[in-house]
């Protein structure tokens, strides 16, 4: 069967460090891809960010989106590349001595990802990039106690597992349509 037709789910759980321009923190993403082993394929992902500086301001923050993801083989090795644009929402908490700020934001990634994948396991790396719109701080007495820009850059390591459907699998399926007939 050819590879850009084979059906496949993957699901990913990645973590790795994020920077906003001068500052970094940590950041654990989990992600569902549905479509073709090669070429385009749907994507769910949820994330989670934990400002590192929590001293003062306590900050959680969750980007979560669809979209649209291209994957391709790289050569004749168990290695795909693949690049995304997905579009959500980014869920800001902030917790400020008796004070809780909720807000939400418009969110934009763009995911570029090398998988090595053995059978139906393997290893992910990827360049996360996002953008929320809108740069946050927070101020104390006058001084600038947080801060974060909108744009984000991130580098994640994780593992992914793929459920598609195996040659045996789809061997059997092809002889058994060709017995009934």
């Amino acid at each position: 069967m050819d590879p850009r037709r084979v059906p496949i789910v993957r699901l990913d759980f990645l973590a790795g460090p994020i920077w906003r321009l001068h500052v970094a923190d940590a950041l654990v993403i989990t992600s569902v891809e549905v479509g073709r082993a090669r070429g385009f394929s749907g994507s769910f992902h949820t994330g989670l960010i934990l400002g590192r500086d929590r001293d003062v301001v306590r900050v959680v923050e969750l980007p979560i989106g669809v979209g649209a993801i291209a994957r391709t083989r790289l050569r004749k090795w168990p290695l795909f590349a693949s690049i995304g644009l997905t579009a959500g929402v980014f869920v800001h908490r902030a917790a400020i001595d008796d004070r809780v700020i909720h807000r939400v934001d418009p969110d934009f990634r763009l995911p570029i990802r090398l998988a090595w994948t053995i059978a139906t396991v393997g290893i992910s790396l990827a360049l996360e990039q996002g953008y929320s719109v809108r740069n946050r701080s927070y101020e104390q007495r006058g001084a600038q106690v947080w801060a974060r820009h909108a744009y984000r850059v991130g580098f994640v390591l994780g593992l992914h597992s793929d459920i598609g459907l195996s040659r045996a699998t789809m061997g059997r399926a092809g002889r058994r349509s060709r017995s009934r007939r």
